[in-house]
């Protein structure tokens, strides 16, 4: 518009240089401006300033809205399940009051699995919450109804929340994006299928090098299995260390494998049973070269009070399956553990069980040993790991509330009093902050309970154990108040 570049050159040059020159009156527009310009009222700043605020309106009014080719529907699509009640959100705000994301999660879970709604009021409050916390996002959208996915959908921000969300596999992100896209994008495609991944691995394998190889290789971890075997064997000769030690690596998982049928081999020459006893034989040393080059070493020079032959062994016991010597001793596992135990063996047989995810193996070991294994915790079944973990809970203390921490169930009552024991004879370890991730696996029962009944003739500083027990009741308390008003319908 001409106008409006005049307007523009005469701000530019002052109105003491050059005056808005005349603006004829011919239209609507025109009548308007000549009102400003005939006001005896105004000078020629005035008539400027008023006559760039009419025509910006003018030129604003006119302006045509983008065309959209799909718009989103403009209303969320009705709710089928019944919105949780009053008390049950206060609970939810009290858990975010007190700054916990573990007891908003369990909150969230709990409203899900009872078939509940948050109220649409604190989805946005939620959302935002959830965009920068991603525990929250899966428990979140599973009770966010159909208005919550229609509210991540306009937002931006709020997509990550949305199914599906996740890295998309198509060509261009396997075969241009960087090495952790990649690497994602394979472990997905790993888990959906995995003789695809593989063929996908395999087609660009000579086009990548040899760090890119070794981490990749290392995606195969998800879903291993025997039809894996030809190429990772083959990959044994490959030229790079790194990529050698993986696939040795992946081969060790798979009990169909040649080296752990080679290693059983070995194992099944040197532990044998007569008449139910365990009788353990020296290896004959040197072993095959394959065995050492898959990754089994020989005793090094430092090493004391051990032959070169029982350090050997114990290296092949912790790579063959549990599960194989008791069929090849012909004994039950606890007999085994026992035996093998007592031979030394105790350490290297709890590595075999974890290796091949055994966990009645794990279980055996843990009823039995005196030792204190902490890599165990995650793979226990609950009873047995609390009554483990008990045995350990005063030498051990802070181990033990570290591995309890990551677990997902539900402490048994004996085991926190045992763990509270500690925490007031150390007080100055923990606080508050500590358990805020912690509050959604410490029980409600221990709210009714008499610290004198376990605390017993124990020495420790009651005024800051005091403390610190009023603010883990409170989280505890918050906790019991969302499982009484998310119970079952």
């Amino acid at each position: 518009m001409e106008l409006w570049q005049q307007i523009i050159n005469t701000a530019l040059l002052g109105t003491d240089k050059q005056a808005l020159p005349p603006i004829p009156a011919d239209d609507e527009l025109g009548a308007a401006l000549a009102v400003i310009r005939h006001d005896t009222g105004n000078d020629r700043e005035d008539v400027l300033l008023k006559t760039g605020a009419v025509l910006f309106n003018y030129r604003q009014a006119g302006t045509t809205a983008m065309p959209a080719d799909e718009l989103l529907p403009n209303t969320a699509a009705p709710e089928t399940r019944a919105y949780c009640s009053p008390e049950a959100v206060a609970s939810l705000q009290e858990a975010m009051d007190l700054g916990s994301n573990a007891l908003t999660k369990h909150w969230l879970e709990l409203c899900a699995d009872a078939g509940y709604l948050l109220p649409p009021a604190m989805l946005p409050l939620l959302m935002d919450k959830a965009t920068g916390s991603k525990q929250l996002r899966a428990p979140l959208m599973k009770c966010c109804g159909n208005r919550g996915l229609w509210l991540a959908q306009l937002n931006p921000d709020w997509h990550l929340l949305l199914p599906g969300h996740e890295i998309e596999i198509n060509a261009d992100t396997w075969e241009t994006g960087t090495l952790p896209q990649r690497c994602e994008a394979l472990t997905q495609r790993r888990a959906e299928d995995p003789e695809a991944a593989l063929t996908m691995l395999m087609e660009t394998w000579k086009q990548e090098n040899a760090a890119t190889r070794a981490a990749l290789l290392e995606c195969l971890q998800t879903e291993l299995n025997p039809n894996d075997i030809p190429w990772l064997q083959q990959l044994t000769a490959d030229k790079s260390l790194k990529v050698k030690e993986k696939a040795w690596e992946l081969l060790r998982k798979l009990p169909q494998s040649e080296i752990v049928q080679s290693y059983q081999q070995l194992v099944a020459a040197a532990i044998n049973s007569i008449d139910g006893n365990i009788f353990i034989s020296e290896l004959q040393l040197p072993l095959p070269a394959n065995i050492y080059q898959s990754g089994i070493d020989k005793l090094p020079p430092s090493a004391l009070h051990m032959s070169d032959e029982t350090y050997q062994l114990q290296q092949l016991v912790a790579q063959v399956p549990c599960s194989f010597l008791s069929t090849h001793l012909a004994l039950p596992p606890a007999t085994c553990v026992t035996q093998l135990a007592s031979a030394g063996m105790e350490a290297a047989l709890l590595k075999a069980a974890i290796h091949f995810n055994e966990t009645a193996w794990i279980s055996h070991i843990l009823e039995q040993t005196n030792t204190f294994y902490p890599e165990v915790f995650h793979l226990a079944p609950p009873a047995v790991l609390e009554a483990y973990a008990m045995r350990f809970a005063e030498k051990e203390g802070s181990a033990v509330i570290l591995r309890m921490g990551t677990g997902t169930t539900t402490w048994g009552l004996a085991i926190t009093q045992q763990i509270f024991k500690f925490i007031a004879m150390h007080p100055y370890s923990y606080n508050r902050n500590y358990f805020l991730e912690l509050a959604h696996l410490l029980p409600v029962d221990i709210l009714h309970t008499d610290e004198k009944n376990y605390f017993g003739d124990i020495l420790y500083n009651q005024q800051a154990w005091k403390s610190l027990k009023e603010k883990l009741f409170e989280l505890i308390a918050c906790k019991a108040a969302i499982q009484q008003h998310l119970s079952l319908p």
